[in-house]
């Protein structure tokens, strides 16, 4: 599997931010769902991964071996990404 314990979020948060964004907002919600979903993958992930009792399987929650919590780092840079390039006017999401 390429995923452990909850791991597969790290991929559900940005699916559903971004697609519940575009829905809403058009291209601006696209940026801001990946703002979410990296917002949410950071303290679900930490929250889920805490080392609390060293006796628990401490960053269990893995994608691709990946902490969860890492992968919101991704989704941040995707949001930067997306802002820039409309910014520039580049995105290809413009709507004639």
């Amino acid at each position: 599997m390429w995923w452990s314990g909850a791991g597969i979020l790290a991929v559900v948060f940005p699916a559903v931010t971004v697609a519940v964004g575009y829905q809403l907002g058009g291209y601006p919600g696209v940026p801001i769902g990946f703002l979410v979903a990296g917002i949410a993958t950071w303290f679900v992930g930490r929250r889920l991964n805490r080392a609390d009792d060293p006796a628990t399987n401490h960053n269990g929650h893995r994608l691709y071996s990946i902490p969860m919590q890492y992968w919101a780092f991704l989704w941040a840079f995707f949001a930067l990404t997306q802002t820039v390039l409309e910014l520039l006017g580049k995105a290809g999401w413009q709507q004639e």
